[in-house]
């Protein structure tokens, strides 16, 4: 008799891949969705710990060499028509959402999670502090740009690269800078 199998994950209709998929899996494998038309390029890392989550929604594209990571419970949400650059490494030990149609450009850094810093311990030792990231749609994300937990980007906005975003950031604005500065606002042409 065939033995009962569980199913794995949901993969929609029309995945493409251009290349070879890492999947490094460390507890259950069902909090892995893909939805349909999702492009992934060459040497992708997926990664999931304990009861990590990763959600990519219809139309999704990953470029060369990204590394997604939900460890713990953290979760990553990448919403339709989004696109993450190549070399970008999406880390999540808390919430992670990215909204509709994004650009993240190359080489992000984006993280929900962060270290801890008592003296008491050696850093290897130390627990994790774990927030949210959330980035709201219709955002530019420009190359080289670090986003640490607890920030939120509003709707619209635009991040120039090689920035350092720590802090919320208002919709429909221009930012740049290490820290990120809001320089401008975005208007009708």
């Amino acid at each position: 008799t065939a033995a009962e199998v569980t199913p794995v994950s949901q993969i929609g209709k029309d995945i493409k891949f251009n290349g070879p998929i890492n999947f490094i899996l460390n507890g259950p494998i069902q909090n892995i969705e893909f939805s349909e038309q999702v492009t992934f390029g060459k040497n992708i890392t997926i990664k999931k710990r304990k009861n990590g989550k990763i959600f990519l929604k219809k139309k999704v594209y990953i470029d060369d060499n990204v590394r997604l990571v939900a460890a713990r419970n953290g979760s990553i949400e990448i919403n339709e028509g989004t696109e993450i650059g190549s070399n970008s490494i999406l880390n999540s030990g808390g919430e992670m959402t990215i909204g509709k149609y994004c650009l993240i450009s190359n080489n992000c850094n984006i993280n929900s999670s962060s270290h801890g810093t008592n003296l008491s311990k050696y850093i290897m030792d130390q627990d994790h502090e774990h927030g949210k990231v959330i980035i709201k749609d219709d955002v530019w994300i420009g190359g080289f740009v670090t986003i640490t937990l607890n920030t939120s980007i509003g709707e619209g906005a635009i991040i120039g690269a090689n920035s350092f975003c720590s802090k919320n950031i208002d919709r429909f604005s221009i930012n740049y800078g290490s820290p990120s500065k809001k320089v401008s606002e975005r208007v009708i042409s």
